[in-house]
């Protein structure tokens, strides 16, 4: 209406398409035994964590296939507490483990993960013994109380560090910009 001619329009709408990006969807697979190195998000404390509780992990370094990202890093990577035990009397320490399950792809597939970890806190069986043996010598009838004393619960800390590897050959639908 304001007398811009037709050949102007048509050349208006045709730079328009070709700015337009060119998205392809292609599938890529994650072999079997690809490593990814995460960290534990919070700390976890055996006493206060029950068997089957979800850990929270976070992916450090994408994982690339043919130089496309399939897994970000920040990508939150799940866990599962299989044994907890907090410390216990006559200072028995306590224990955690677990297993990793899985972290999602760019896609919002899962990625299934293998990895286990088991560890102790810190014994006072000897100092038990000890102070047991020295407080017979003493006073006896006081020995076995020594027997409440609680060894130290076992603890994943935040940011520590493991290696893990994908259990099995994973497909994941990626986009590409730029056909």
């Amino acid at each position: 209406k304001v007398g811009v001619s037709e050949e102007v329009l048509l050349a208006m709408m045709n730079a328009t398409q070709a700015v337009e990006p060119c998205i392809a969807e292609k599938t890529l697979t994650i072999p079997q035994g690809e490593t990814l190195e995460i960290e534990a998000t919070y700390t976890v404390v055996s006493g206060n964590v029950d068997d089957g509780s979800a850990l929270s992990f976070t992916v450090i370094h994408p994982l690339t296939v043919g130089g496309v990202t399939v897994i970000p890093s920040g990508a939150r990577a799940t866990g599962r507490v299989t044994t907890s035990k907090r410390g216990s009397t006559w200072g028995r320490a306590g224990q955690l483990a677990w297993t990793m399950e899985d972290v999602p792809a760019v896609d919002g597939s899962s990625v299934p993960l293998e990895f286990s970890r088991s560890q102790k806190g810190h014994s006072k069986g000897a100092t038990v013994a000890t102070a047991v043996a020295v407080t017979s010598v003493v006073f006896w009838p006081a020995a076995p109380f020594w027997g409440f004393k609680r060894g130290k619960d076992a603890r994943l800390l935040a940011g520590t560090r493991f290696e893990v590897t994908v259990r099995r050959d994973t497909t994941v639908r990626v986009r590409e910009v730029g056909c």
